[in-house]
């Protein structure tokens, strides 16, 4: 057993003293990682810190301070450790991250491994959660002015069951004109310009590295991993070829120099996923990171771009009627007969989905349509759905219902049933109240107004 000093907290609720075990249970390129007997809190004991290093840990502390309400998703460093026993060192201690939560790479590190996962359970509603909270975490950091500078699989812990994803390995933050980088990253995620040489770590390069995790977590795989060796005598400088200067999104539509094979068949059918699964949104933001942006930083979108279009994706998923594996409805593929769930390659047979569009007023008495939603048998119909500028909550549990779909055989139609006590007005496809209790037949064109407030929804199809 040793125990380590602290000094430097940020919280007065961590103690002066930890104890530790004699052994590491994770040794990193910086250092080793120990928990403390009461597995409460970890401690990172650098192995040769630099003479900053004390200053710059001192400086991520105070930025620890009013995170918001999504620091939880952040482990944060709450203070330095200066004392091994008796002798000096340099480390930093954090609260241990729940047992719950795995190394992201046992998910999503091989294609095999997600098939693994899927065929054990596993929904892809779930990765697409986990996407959702990489992506707030991020989000979270960049609304400060800070950068992380090494995203990548193993550092971020989750809980599958839940969706939530803790980013770790926070000691290391750049602040521009503050904090200096302090690595350069993990291939495959590092920005090709920063792989090149070209520029350092900062927060326009974690855009491109946190659009490539985001994607493998979706997908099972690196998009920007390449199929053609550059250098076969020299496997760095092959790699900073391959992710740096000839670096190439793996669907470029018009460079087929990365394109895996089998993409875009079922993934249990040994098929690639493709990003042309994801909502039109999603497959526009890998298009401006990846394509647009990939030699040019200013072109990348934010990442909080990436978690409203992963939120609102959340309501447009549906389950297959074969393999019953959560998909996104790919319902801007016309004609409805070819869309396939990209899991099994079930066609989606009718009845189909009912499509809406959310119509928000810009101005007054102008409607703008501002994102889609899927309602299948069954589903629900969310209050949150038609507030206005909102965005899915990352859970519903004990939300309010404002209706719920129903597949009518007879007429073979869906219906919406009210389930809220406000009445609805009918604004086409007829006049009318829609009362508590009562249905109204989801019909091409059909305008739903709930109050001055609310958005619109009106039926595409």
């Amino acid at each position: 057993m040793q125990k380590v000093t602290i000094t430097q907290q940020l919280s007065d609720l961590l103690p002066y003293q930890i104890e530790i075990g004699d052994n590491p249970d994770h040794i990193g390129g910086e250092g080793k990682i120990f928990f403390s007997l009461d597995n409460r809190y970890v401690v990172k004991i650098y192995n040769q810190p630099g003479p900053d290093k004390k200053n710059l840990l001192e400086n991520v502390i105070k930025l620890g301070k009013n995170l918001g309400e999504d620091a939880h998703l952040l482990a944060w460093p709450l203070g330095i450790v200066d004392k091994l026993d008796a002798e000096d060192c340099l480390g930093c201690v954090g609260l241990k991250v729940p047992s719950s939560h795995v190394n992201l790479t046992k998910l999503i590190y091989t294609r095999n491994e997600a098939i693994k996962q899927i065929q054990q359970g596993r929904n892809w509603l779930d990765y697409l959660k986990i996407a959702r909270s990489i992506a707030a975490a991020v989000r979270t950091i960049h609304g400060k002015g800070m950068a992380h500078a090494d995203l990548h699989w193993k550092n971020f812990l989750v809980d599958i069951s839940t969706g939530e994803a803790i980013l770790i390995d926070l000691d290391g933050l750049v602040v521009k004109g503050f904090l200096p980088p302090q690595v350069k990253g993990v291939r495959g995620f590092i920005a090709p310009e920063v792989e090149m040489g070209l520029a350092k770590p900062s927060e326009a390069t974690d855009r491109h590295s946190a659009a490539v995790l985001i994607l493998w977590t979706l997908l099972f795989r690196n998009v920007m991993e390449p199929q053609i060796c550059y250098d076969a005598e020299d496997d760095n400088n092959d790699g900073i070829l391959g992710y740096g200067e000839k670096a190439c999104f793996s669907e470029h539509p018009s460079d087929r120099r990365n394109w895996p094979p089998s993409i875009g068949l079922p993934l249990i059918r040994q098929g690639f996923p493709s990003f042309k699964m994801l909502t039109p949104k999603l497959q526009e933001l890998t298009e401006k990171t990846l394509i647009d942006g990939l030699h040019d930083a200013k072109k990348r979108p934010q990442v909080w771009q990436w978690e409203k279009a992963l939120a609102e994706a959340q309501d447009v998923t549906i389950c297959c009627s074969h393999c019953e594996q959560s998909f996104i409805y790919p319902y801007w593929i016309h004609p409805a007969p070819r869309r396939h769930c990209p899991f099994c390659g079930t066609s989606v047979r009718s009845p189909r989905p009912v499509v809406l569009e959310l119509l928000e007023e810009k101005t007054k008495g102008i409607y703008l349509p501002t994102r889609s939603i899927v309602l299948d048998r069954d589903r629900p119909l969310f209050v949150d759905t038609i507030e206005r500028s909102q965005i899915p909550p990352f859970n519903r549990d004990g939300l309010p219902i404002l209706g719920r779909t129903i597949w009518d055989a007879n007429k073979s139609i869906h219906c919406l049933i009210s389930e809220n006590g406000t009445a609805w007005q009918l604004l086409t496809a007829g006049s009318g109240i829609i009362k508590c209790g009562k249905s109204v037949e989801l019909r091409r064109g059909l305008v739903l107004y709930f109050s001055d407030a609310k958005r619109l929804l009106r039926v595409v199809e």
